[in-house]
């Protein structure tokens, strides 16, 4: 079994595009997403009924949340706050229906899946640290969690003697006596230098994690939000992955 995992498309349909064909060419079994689905990117509409066609579990994201209006996106830094908004009028009622039907917690095959943190899902934390990684192994059970949110693909592995370690995109072997966590990256809005779309790719049988990333056409996502009169600033970091 072979699985996909994305997280973060933020309404860009040009980077979700590139990376469902490079899942495909993967031969991948099943599709998860994590999360924010919307917010930034200017197809928000398009991306969401992508995922709806594709995806066997979808996760609710603090972007997503805040378009139904749950979520305060006056909380979000001001470049989000005005993509938010924008958003928020510019989504179609199906799209917000669609959005609506996310759960926040998702497991499977034993695995756990939400979109910012186990021990909170609701308070969209960000895990970034080993001392912040401690609290969340001990909200969990599971061998696996798979979150989004920080944009920043890696995470931890606790040992059975309880040590903490943190670790960067690569090609990781599974213990299974050892416990992860693992941020998948963004497919819309990379945030780690590297402006490639981000995804994961989880062998079972073979107890393997990729992280793969993924060329788009970056500028022609930026005419869009250009069009669409986002900020600049998210149209600009989009060419850096930053």
């Amino acid at each position: 079994m072979r699985w996909g995992i994305i997280s973060d498309v933020h309404g860009n349909l040009q980077a979700l595009e590139q990376v469902l064909r490079a899942v495909d060419a993967e031969s991948c079994d099943e599709l998860f997403f994590l999360g924010d689905a919307v917010g930034y990117g200017p197809q928000p509409d398009e991306c969401v009924a992508v995922l709806g066609d594709r995806v066997v579990l979808a996760i609710l994201g603090n972007h997503d949340d805040a378009v139904l209006g749950r979520t305060n996106p006056f909380s979000f830094n001001e470049y989000a706050l005005r993509a938010a908004l924008w958003t928020r009028r510019t989504i179609t009622s199906e799209t917000r229906a669609a959005i609506a039907g996310y759960t926040l917690i998702g497991r499977r095959e034993g695995d756990l899946f939400v979109h910012a943190s186990p021990a909170n899902p609701r308070a969209w934390e960000y895990l970034l640290s080993i001392r912040e990684a401690e609290r969340q192994f001990a909200a969990f059970t599971e061998p696996f969690c798979f979150i989004g949110h920080s944009h920043m693909p890696g995470g931890f592995i606790l040992t059975p003697e309880g040590r903490i370690t943190a670790f960067r995109p690569k090609r990781l072997l599974l213990d299974d006596q050892f416990r992860y966590i693992i941020n998948v990256g963004s497919v819309g809005q990379p945030r780690d230098g590297d402006p490639r779309a981000c995804f994961v790719l989880y062998d079972r049988e073979k107890g393997l994690i990729e992280f793969k990333r993924v060329e788009y056409p970056v500028e022609r996502t930026q005419a869009l939000m250009a069009e669409s009169h986002l900020p600049d600033f998210l149209i600009q970091r989009l060419q850096k992955g930053y």
